[in-house]
């Protein structure tokens, strides 16, 4: 291999890629006098094109004078060609090899055909005549057109004033209360003929029970969608529980002699 030879292929404009690749493939097996002698089926293999094709540009080269060919009759009959690389001048002016072999700057259209084909058989390779197109992003608009693409985005729930005053009267409970959950049940009563009054009138009841019984903030409050739900909850009493016997709420037992009697006893002391 001719690293040196290499570097003046990669230099010279054949007209043709594959035909470049072929040239690039002789200089690597050339020595640095530029002899070689591959055969038309290793450059094919290592090249991936076919072997007609590799005749085909071999034949170009050297009517472009970069390439001579000598044929050699072996000892037992059988032949090989020996080739001789010739940069002379070639490498002064880059357009000077194709200049050599007129129309040797054919068009895309030959140099794409199937690999089984002739000189331009092999599949094109696109950097060579096409330029890279990179992606382009568009930059994102500003205005009246930014407003129209953009995703529009949930409109905030209007609640009526009924709702709301109902909400702040419910009882605060630990865990989830969706609100939304609450005003769509809200809704549905009164889409069922139910007053907004009657539902506020419940919600004060049952805040009153929540804070009598000391269950306001824990997890035994309703949530609010299942209070307005369809099982009505706001149309119960929602009256606080007696204490046992029939006494008052909240007030402890009296403990110790407070309710003894110490009257007079039959017993002599």
């Amino acid at each position: 291999m001719s690293m040196d030879l290499m570097v003046k292929a990669m230099k010279i404009k054949v007209g043709n890629p594959l035909r470049k690749l072929v040239l690039l493939k002789m200089a690597d097996n050339a020595s640095d006098l530029g002899e070689c002698w591959p055969s038309f089926n290793h450059i094919a293999e290592q090249c991936e094109i076919s072997r007609r094709s590799v005749i085909s540009h071999i034949d170009a080269l050297c009517e472009m004078g970069l390439l001579s060919k000598e044929y050699r009759s072996g000892v037992k009959g059988n032949s090989s060609n020996l080739y001789v690389i010739n940069f002379t001048g070639a490498g002064d002016s880059p357009g000077s090899a194709n200049s050599a072999l007129p129309g040797a700057a054919v068009s895309p259209h030959g140099a794409g055909d199937s690999p089984g084909g002739g000189a331009g058989d092999a599949p094109r390779i696109s950097h060579s005549f096409e330029p890279v197109k990179e992606p382009v992003i568009e930059p994102k608009s500003i205005g009246a057109s930014a407003d129209a693409s953009a995703p529009a985005c949930p409109a905030k729930q209007d609640y009526s004033p009924e709702f709301e005053t109902a909400w702040q009267v419910y009882p605060k409970r630990a865990g989830g209360n969706s609100k939304a959950a609450a005003f769509k049940a809200w809704k549905a009563r009164l889409k069922d003929g139910v007053k907004p009054e009657t539902m506020l009138a419940g919600v004060k009841r049952y805040a009153a029970y929540a804070r009598t019984t000391g269950s306001t903030g824990t997890q035994f409050v309703k949530q609010a969608a299942t209070f307005f739900g369809p099982d009505r909850h706001f149309d119960e009493p929602w009256q606080a529980p007696s204490a046992p016997g029939g006494g008052r709420r909240n007030v402890l037992p009296v403990s110790g002699f407070s309710e003894q009697d110490y009257g007079e006893s039959d017993c002599n002391w």
